[in-house]
């Protein structure tokens, strides 16, 4: 039995009608195709066929016989098979068809839309535009006010959303300002500590060096510029270092004022001796070839707190009196 099925469809009208596209209703009609062939008449012709088959039992002798029964069930498996797929084909063709023809309806569509897009999205451009502009105008105008001109604050995509209040965008803009004068100060307030730190050791030393009556290099006093000690412990340590270099050069003044007296009482001594009448002619002992004096090379790397500074002067004057010292 043939029905016939009429489907309807109705298109929602147009948000952007230039051209005056009105309601219109797509009538799409479709006949039911009814495929006709007596099942049950060929289910009991084959249940004929396959009965002998159904319950065997398979002797070795038989094999290639049967074998030969199973091509022929191949076939027709086979032949229903075709059977079925030749009938779906020509149900599917009109579908096909029908198809194809809606996507080119559609693409029709698409294609008049896409011009609109166009214009739409172009004026979405323009006003996008204007909003840059006059975000950036609020940039500048905050910017100016807080004092920070030489700021570089990037627009964000969300600040250009008509979507984005004004007080909004003023808070988080403001907040970049603020964070970045936060940040300023506190790079200036380390910038003068290490100037007002640098000032302070050099009065330091140029003090003590009046004090003691001698100069020290700068670079003695490097680990003093450092902000990770107080002023109070760099001006200890300078004051330990002269103490300590004070207290060598006087105990290398004593030293070599007890060498200089030991050398004047052993001239003075020869001087005294009566010379001696002249010996017999030998070889003096000094014309004998003598070894040169053996010397050690020590190099050490000492590493110290600068509180430690004073003891550290101490142990290099004990050091000195008996070898030199070279400090690099």
């Amino acid at each position: 039995m043939t029905q016939t099925v009429e489907v309807v469809e109705a298109l929602p009208p147009a948000q952007v009608r230039p051209t005056g596209l009105a309601l219109f209703n797509l009538n799409v009609t479709v006949t039911p195709l009814v495929i006709t062939w007596d099942k049950q008449a060929v289910m009991a012709m084959l249940g004929s066929v396959l009965a002998q088959y159904e319950g065997l039992v398979v002797q070795e002798e038989n094999v290639p016989a049967i074998r030969s029964e199973m091509a022929g069930l191949n076939k027709l498996a086979e032949r229903f098979d075709t059977a079925r797929k030749d009938i779906k084909r020509q149900v599917g063709a009109p579908l096909a068809v029908f198809d194809e023809d809606v996507k080119d309806v559609t693409a029709r569509i698409i294609e008049v839309r896409s011009r609109l897009d166009a214009q739409v999205r172009e004026f979405e451009r323009i006003d996008r535009e204007g909003r840059r502009q006059s975000v950036q105008f609020v940039i500048d105008s905050l910017k100016n006010g807080e004092g920070v001109p030489e700021l570089d604050i990037p627009i964000k995509p969300s600040w250009l959303n008509k979507s984005t209040k004004a007080a909004q965008l003023h808070a988080e803009i403001q907040n970049i300002i603020i964070g970045y004068k936060r940040d300023k100060d506190a790079a200036e307030q380390l910038e003068r500590a290490k100037s007002d730190r640098i000032t302070m050791v050099e009065s330091v030393v140029k003090a003590k060096a009046e004090e003691y009556g001698f100069s020290l290099p700068m670079g003695k006093f490097s680990p003093c510029l450092s902000l990770d000690i107080t002023g109070e412990e760099a001006a200890s340590v300078i004051t330990q270092t002269f103490a300590a270099e004070a207290s060598l050069r006087e105990r290398q003044a004593r030293d070599k004022g007890t060498r200089e007296a030991a050398a004047e009482e052993a001239r003075q001594t020869r001087q005294a001796v009566p010379t001696p009448p002249p010996a017999a002619s030998f070889i003096e002992e000094d014309d004998f070839p003598t070894a040169p004096p053996v010397s050690t090379t020590l190099i050490l790397s000492v590493t110290y707190e600068p509180a430690r500074e004073l003891a550290v002067q101490e142990l290099l004057a004990q050091l000195r009196s008996v070898a030199a010292v070279s400090i690099i």
